[in-house]
């Protein structure tokens, strides 16, 4: 199955995203990655929903390009709005039939990172204790560098993120990000 992966950051698409989908569905191994803010894909202009008219207009580019399915996260960042918004899109069916699975970290894909300090632990060489609730943090990318900082460690960047999470385990994962993860690897396994 030929997968467009459609997400934010370098950070996830270095690797890291790559990596918990594979743990979630290894089969998927035909995907292709993209931006969110990839300026070729146009949004129609209008009042309210624009991260369910990025993801449908995703949808759309998907099967436009010839791919089977669509995998798209875009963070919370503190607008709960975008939660509803992209559940919406993951429910539309009005104008395109493509199977996908959209996902929405609470607050930020960073977040997921910090879920399995065993995984980190591991990644690092050092003991790192339990953070506190992921999904209750809210800039988790500013807790992993004052984290990295405590133990005295320079931030790894995409690369460390992708070694993260290529050793998280991932019912750990979706336990710690009930929210967050839990729907998104749902949504994978029914791809």
């Amino acid at each position: 199955m030929r997968v467009l992966v459609v997400v934010e950051g370098k950070h996830e698409s270095d690797g890291a995203a790559r990596a918990l989908i594979q743990q979630v569905r290894p089969d998927l191994t035909d995907l292709t990655f993209d931006r969110l803010a990839n300026s070729k894909i146009h949004v129609h202009p209008g009042k309210g929903k624009a991260y369910f008219k990025k993801a449908v207009r995703w949808m759309l580019e998907a099967r436009k390009r010839g791919y089977d399915a669509i995998i798209l996260l875009v963070d919370r960042d503190g607008v709960p709005t975008r939660c509803t918004e992209i559940a919406d899109a993951q429910n539309h069916t009005a104008q395109c039939l493509i199977p996908r699975a959209l996902g929405v970290p609470v607050e930020a894909f960073d977040a997921w990172m910090l879920a399995d300090e065993q995984a980190i632990s591991k990644v690092l060489a050092v003991t790192v204790p339990k953070q506190s609730d992921p999904e209750k943090l809210a800039h988790p990318k500013e807790h992993m560098g004052k984290l990295l900082a405590e133990l005295g460690l320079h931030w790894g960047g995409a690369e460390m993120y992708a070694r993260i999470a290529a050793e998280l385990d991932i019912s750990h994962l979706a336990r710690r990000c009930p929210e967050g993860f839990a729907a998104f690897a749902e949504r994978v396994r029914m791809l």
